[in-house]
């Protein structure tokens, strides 16, 4: 059996402040971790124009940042 992880890398509403550069890197600790314990796979959603709720607008970026 494999396990894995979804991510809308969401933020809740505060008035369009939102800390870019903290959601990404807790994402990826958070990411890091999880292969670590042992998942097997990550999957990303991709919002668009939703820029207090979500970080997630170019998921292929995020995956290529991580596979570094």
């Amino acid at each position: 059996m494999d396990f894995g992880l979804l991510y809308e890398m969401q933020r809740p509403n505060d008035e369009f402040k939102i800390d870019y550069d903290a959601l990404i890197e807790e994402t990826f600790e958070q990411i890091v971790l999880a292969d670590e314990v042992g998942f097997d796979y990550v999957w990303f959603v991709e919002h668009h124009f939703l820029t207090t709720f979500s970080g997630s607008s170019a998921p292929e970026v995020i995956i290529s940042a991580l596979a570094r």
